[in-house]
């Protein structure tokens, strides 16, 4: 049952990102390549390591021309304000989405960069995303870890000392209650 609500919150995504991308072909055709970068659940459903219902995509990233058609298609860039949850570099890290689009590529930030933006989060929705068994065992812990602490990365974009050191000891309780022996 899991798999088939997966692969339907997935393919209802998939089909939004490509009729979106086909209406900006249509309204924008000279345009250059465009691009929608994908965080929050809907990232975390595009990478098949949740299967929950959530009503639109978030956006973290979106390329000014895209702006006034998000809203058609259940696509939030509200979270724009919580860009200071993700690390500074995370855009080095985003991973393209399968969809051959005529003008926008599609990403999503990587299962690292989402964890450590939803662990800055108090919204129990976001901390239940960070322990699903699928997401940890699909996590790189010694790169999240790296990413984690590394001071360049994280606290670049942070917006006080304080909320690092918060960060650093609930980033430290995750690890040490759900990274696995030996990772």
């Amino acid at each position: 049952m899991e798999k088939r609500k997966w692969d339907m919150l997935k393919e209802d995504m998939m089909r939004r990102l490509r009729d979106l991308d086909e209406e900006a072909a249509l309204l924008l055709p000279d345009s250059q390549r465009l691009r929608l970068v994908i965080v929050g659940g809907g990232a975390l459903i595009l990478m098949e390591v949740i299967a929950r219902s959530t009503h639109d995509i978030d956006a973290l990233a979106v390329s000014p021309q895209l702006r006034s058609l998000l809203a058609d298609y259940d696509i939030n860039c509200d979270v724009q304000a919580y860009s200071c949850n993700f690390a500074y570099n995370y855009e080095s890290r985003l991973q393209k989405l399968p969809i051959d689009g005529q003008v926008i590529d599609f990403y999503t930030a990587s299962l690292e960069d989402i964890v450590i933006a939803k662990l800055f989060s108090i919204r129990p929705q976001d901390r239940e995303d960070i322990i699903s068994p699928a997401v940890i065992a699909q996590l790189d812990w010694e790169h999240l870890h790296q990413i984690a602490h590394a001071p360049d990365e994280v606290m670049a974009n942070v917006l006080s000392d304080r909320s690092y050191r918060d960060f650093l000891y609930d980033f430290s309780e995750y690890e040490r209650r759900y990274r696995p022996c030996g990772n």
